[in-house]
């Protein structure tokens, strides 16, 4: 009788699989819960440059406490609520 050893994957290649596999999730459960803590602290940095806000890095606004003083300046006045100029109760200028 002529026997035929069958095709199918050694146990090893099985075994190795399997182990990678439990890697790759490891690694997966470990980068998402950074990636949480990451998402969290870019949040929390980005709120201060948020529209609310007048005084944003790379514009020329400022908060002025009269419409006058911004025009006289050579600006106009932004219409709006904006966080910082209202704690001083001023307007938002664009210069």
């Amino acid at each position: 009788m002529n026997s035929k050893k069958g095709q199918g994957l050694p146990l090893n290649v099985i075994i190795i699989a399997a182990i990678v596999l439990i890697v790759l999730v490891v690694i997966v459960v470990i980068f998402s819960g950074r990636i949480t803590l990451f998402g969290k602290g870019l949040k929390e940095q980005s709120s201060q440059y948020e529209a609310k806000n007048c005084n944003l890095p790379g514009t020329n606004r400022e908060c002025y406490t009269d419409r006058s003083g911004c025009i006289s300046d050579g600006g106009y006045i932004i219409e709006g609520r904006y966080e910082d100029c209202a704690q001083i109760n001023a307007y938002c200028c664009q210069l």
